[in-house]
């Protein structure tokens, strides 16, 4: 035999129980507001990018048909190590973190003006749990400290050996700073938080910034290097060949008036050593030149599809929506409570 939920009987013993509703909604409407109104508000800023298409032609149209199949090909046909699909390691990676931290911000208010280090340490407001957790784990952690390593080679913040202090920040900005890459668009999106609308606009166009330079460090570091080459030989060469060519007018000069055979062999010796120098030196500037060109071919440009604003209105947290969630949860944990004789008899 099944059993049925009387309905009726339900709501007659919901009415009967009315009075213990009236104590735990207001409860539950001070508590809940109480608990969402110690997390502050934040803002959320969002950036679109476009990367430019590295391929062409029967290949170009191949990956465009694997892409609306929801397959990325790009990283298959490219040599390069960094590719879009790879953006969110390297923006939550500490190594492109650090490069942020001397990033100047300044609030809406003008309280603050400073790194954005600063504001993360200084400024950015915490929930009183979260404070307590803190201050449990600095009394039962270690007070034992490894002396700090100083490397020569390294100057600011030093991945290698950080402060706890910094390791903080840098899971801070690994919550607040986000990069999403979609596979069939093949957009790239970033979103910065902040418990200030101006910190947080600045931050989502600096991230985006920074991006951008370190793909293009990346792409171009090959060219740079040859470049750096080039031109010092270049100028190397272009000093030898104007010695050379003053070597060779001065014996020219010096010697216009005689006619022996042993003096004009020298003058051709002269001549032809200093057009070897001359074609040299017109190589290395052929080739210093190309590779400018190469650099600049190498260079990604990305089109800004949506840049960073000043957003108008808090993204979080939603307290309206929280205390109802809470006053509907406490009401059905209640009602359940109140009819649990009734529900036990069609469940058990």
């Amino acid at each position: 035999m099944e059993n049925h939920i009387d309905i009726i009987a339900l709501f007659k013993t919901l009415w009967q129980k009315r009075k213990v509703f009236y104590w735990v909604w207001p409860i539950t409407f001070v508590l809940s507001a109480a608990l969402i109104l110690c997390i502050p508000r934040y803002y959320k800023c969002q950036v679109t990018l476009a990367p430019e298409a590295q391929s062409a032609g029967a290949t170009g149209s191949l990956q465009a048909l694997a892409s609306s199949f929801g397959f990325n090909m790009g990283s298959l046909s490219s040599s390069d190590a960094i590719y879009p699909m790879i953006y969110p390691d390297i923006v939550s990676s500490p190594d492109f973190l650090v490069k942020l931290f001397d990033v100047h911000v300044k609030t809406l208010d003008g309280d603050f003006d400073g790194t954005y280090f600063e504001y993360l340490q200084n400024k950015h407001r915490k929930p009183f749990w979260v404070k307590w957790k803190s201050t449990v784990k600095k009394w039962l952690s270690s007070k034992d400290q490894v002396p700090p390593i100083v490397r020569d080679s390294t100057s600011g913040v030093d991945v290698f050996y950080m402060s706890k202090k910094e390791w903080d920040i840098i899971a801070m900005m690994q919550g607040n700073i986000r990069c999403a890459y979609n596979k069939k668009s093949q957009i790239i999106t970033f979103s910065v938080k902040a418990q200030d609308k101006l910190v947080c606009a600045v931050m989502a166009d600096s991230v985006c910034a920074a991006l951008q330079s370190f793909i293009i460090d990346y792409r171009t570091q090959k060219a740079r290097a040859d470049i750096q080459y080039y031109d010092e030989v270049m100028n190397r060469a272009y000093d030898e060949y104007q010695e050379a060519s003053n070597k060779y007018i001065r014996y020219v000069d010096s010697h216009s008036g005689v006619n022996l055979e042993k003096y004009k062999i020298e003058a051709k010796n002269l001549e032809t050593e200093m057009q070897i120098k001359q074609a040299a030196y017109t190589s290395f500037q052929k080739q210093y030149l190309a590779t400018q060109a190469r650099m600049q071919e190498n260079t990604p440009v990305y089109t800004v599809l949506q840049s960073a604003s000043i957003p108008p209105i808090p993204a979080g947290p939603k307290r309206t929506i929280f205390v109802l969630a809470m006053l509907f949860l406490a009401t059905l944990v209640t009602a359940c409570v109140v009819c649990k004789d009734q529900l036990k008899e069609v469940f058990f």
